[in-house]
């Protein structure tokens, strides 16, 4: 067995093995009878992998944001462990982990400085991360507007997607404007996602990623999209500046039926008649978001258990250890706004 095939064999072994230390039905069922944020922690901290990732606090003193915190920092530090195996294969996808992690933080700027907060929201990234990526961290904790943003991207490529709505003196993050460079971001990341496909990939190996690329993209959008519909009936234009839809798997007619839609509901018809509202009509939902989480969760379980693709393996494990994160999230903000077991976990995905 050549060295390709042994990495490529230690990406799907060390996936799975990642995998195979998730909460189990018996931790989520234990994390719903809590009934405080401090319990959470002290329940992670002591009965679960996250164990290391909390080492350092005090469950009974930890706020509810640094705990999140700490939780997102672990996923990084999962990001950067299967990167220095995917290396190892020369698919290079591990920068599409460097990227995320960017692009997160970046988000996450203007998402404080939308909200009239700064410096914040600032993330500690492992030793790998900071290694390869440019982002200057405190540049951009210090950012408090755009121009400011615009200044601390210096020398990474994300500076010239944002200068033009730093240099437009309409422009405002208010309202749908972080959407509109949301957009902008997205379509850079998965542009440089499917560079590395066709790059690196050949025949079936790169359609299966290509797939799950234009599913992940198709399912975001459509949630976006609907959103847009149900709140402002969004028309295509507003839409176009706002929903990254330009990876699809959907035909030109069935994006033209969404997006010409008059409503939320009339979207849901629409959507029925695509690959994607069958799909959703198969699983229970009350809200859209879920229902894609579900039908998400289903079908990167099945590809992390059964494809011999590292690189899809790779991605569904980033997939579902995400909204594991997901879940927690959904647990702590539910006890803290003392809501039921039953309410909490009818939001949460995969939990058993």
């Amino acid at each position: 067995m050549g060295a390709h095939s042994l990495a490529s064999n230690a990406i799907l072994a060390k996936s799975r093995a990642m995998y195979g230390r998730r909460l189990t039905e018996r931790n989520y069922a234990d994390l719903l009878a809590c009934h405080s944020v401090p319990e959470v922690a002290a329940y992670l901290k002591t009965r679960t992998a996250y164990a290391d990732a909390l080492a350092s606090i005090t469950p009974q003193a930890v706020h509810r944001q640094q705990l999140e915190i700490l939780l997102n920092r672990r996923l990084f530090d999962q990001y950067a462990a299967l990167c220095r195996y995917e290396m190892s294969i020369g698919h290079d996808f591990y920068h599409y982990f460097i990227i995320k992690c960017d692009v997160q933080e970046i988000l996450s700027c203007l998402r404080y400085m939308n909200g009239g907060g700064a410096g914040e929201y600032l993330y500690a990234l492992p030793a790998f991360m900071q290694k390869h990526s440019r982002l200057d961290l405190y540049r951009l904790a210090a950012a408090h507007t755009l121009a400011d943003l615009a200044a601390a991207l210096e020398g990474t490529p994300y500076q010239e997607l944002i200068l033009p709505f730093a240099r437009n003196p309409d422009f405002s993050l208010e309202e749908d404007g972080t959407l509109e460079i949301e957009a902008v971001l997205t379509r850079y990341v998965y542009g440089q996602l499917r560079a590395i496909a066709r790059e690196k990939l050949q025949g079936r190996d790169m359609q299966e990623v290509l797939e799950l690329l234009q599913r992940s993209s198709d399912l975001e959008a459509i949630v976006n999209i609907y959103r847009l519909k149900r709140m402002l009936k969004a028309d295509r234009l507003y839409i176009g500046r706002r929903v990254f839809m330009e990876l699809t798997a959907l035909s030109p007619k069935q994006i033209d039926l969404l997006l010409d839609a008059a409503d939320g509901p009339d979207f849901l018809a629409r959507l029925r008649t695509t690959p994607y509202g069958r799909e959703l009509d198969k699983v229970h939902y009350d809200y859209i978001e879920e229902g894609i989480g579900r039908i998400q969760h289903r079908w990167h379980l099945k590809r992390l258990r059964f494809s011999t693709n590292p690189s899809v393996v790779m991605f569904c494990y980033i997939y579902l250890a995400e909204n594991e994160i997901r879940n927690i999230t959904h647990i702590i903000e539910g006890v803290r706004y003392r809501m039921t077991p039953e309410e909490i976990g009818g939001m949460l995905i995969g939990a058993g």
